[in-house]
């Protein structure tokens, strides 16, 4: 038998990780802050949206996010599209989005 060995491949050092921060805020990117605490297990984010006045489930294997007393048979949404739907609610009320790109939610960055 013939047993390969494979170079540990090291991530970047704290300094190299800062140096790309550094970086990307001079060339205009903004960095997302989230507040301490905050995670994206789904018991706190139920709790969360609770708060918010909606409801979070798992239905077989689809989720329901809708708002709490809404009537009618509830939409049961894919993964993605309930974080789409979380992160809608999330940046309604001021909160950063879980996912991100150039052209979604450009009024939740800082």
């Amino acid at each position: 038998m013939n047993f390969i060995t494979h170079k540990h491949q090291r991530g970047p050092s704290r300094a190299e990780l800062t140096a790309m921060m550094i970086d990307f805020t001079a060339a205009g990117g903004e960095v997302r802050t989230f507040n301490r605490g905050f995670t994206g297990d789904w018991s706190y984010l139920q709790d969360l949206l609770r708060g918010f006045g909606y409801e979070a489930k798992i239905d077989k294997a689809f989720y329901i996010v809708r708002k709490i007393g809404e009537k009618g048979r509830p939409k049961r949404l894919s993964r993605t599209a309930a974080i789409k739907a979380i992160d809608e609610i999330l940046v309604a009320n001021g909160l950063q989005p879980f996912m991100i790109t150039k052209h979604e939610f450009r009024e939740g960055r800082p």
